[in-house]
């Protein structure tokens, strides 16, 4: 059987790993292992978050931005400092955050798999692993479809940075 992360979903050399046999599906890769190393040891939530390979984008309860890592600053082109501490429809350009009710509050946002997916974790404490969305972004004056894997855990050790 296949060992895969169950922090980001990628493939893992059983070589050097002790599992517990040949059905274990799930464990966690070196760099995730660094990553939740950093998080134990009280590290910073940007430096945490900058150390794994996968775009990262910390929210409350609130849906609010608290952080991102370089790869989702490099996969949303690159404006971290523009949109942390706001709503993430906002940081994703959603079409539907733009409009007079606001992020969160249209009638599309209701099935919004983003939102929905952060709402369960945070309420039920269970995460959602590669979940398929499909969001309708405003890039080029033109609204698109952008397909993305969306992975929730709840940690509610991590603190905004203006809390560090």
């Amino acid at each position: 059987m296949k060992l895969v992360c169950a922090w980001c979903g990628s493939a893992i050399e059983r070589s050097g790993y002790d599992t517990p046999g040949p059905d274990t599906s799930h464990g966690m890769c070196p760099a995730c292992s660094q990553a939740l190393a950093f998080q134990e040891q009280g590290v910073p939530l940007q430096r945490h978050i900058d150390s794994v390979p996968i775009p990262i984008l910390p929210v409350d309860t609130n849906n609010i931005t608290l952080a991102m890592n370089a790869k989702a600053s490099e996969m949303l082109g690159g404006n971290s400092g523009a949109t942390t501490g706001s709503q993430f429809g906002l940081v994703f350009d959603c079409v539907h955050s733009r409009q007079s009710e606001g992020c969160g509050r249209s009638i599309h946002c209701s099935g919004c798999v983003i939102r929905r997916s952060v709402a369960d974790t945070f309420t039920k404490g269970k995460p959602q692993i590669a979940v398929p969305a499909t969001l309708n972004v405003d890039s080029s004056d033109r609204p698109s479809n952008v397909v993305l894997t969306i992975t929730t855990v709840k940690n509610d050790k991590l603190k905004p940075p203006s809390s560090e």
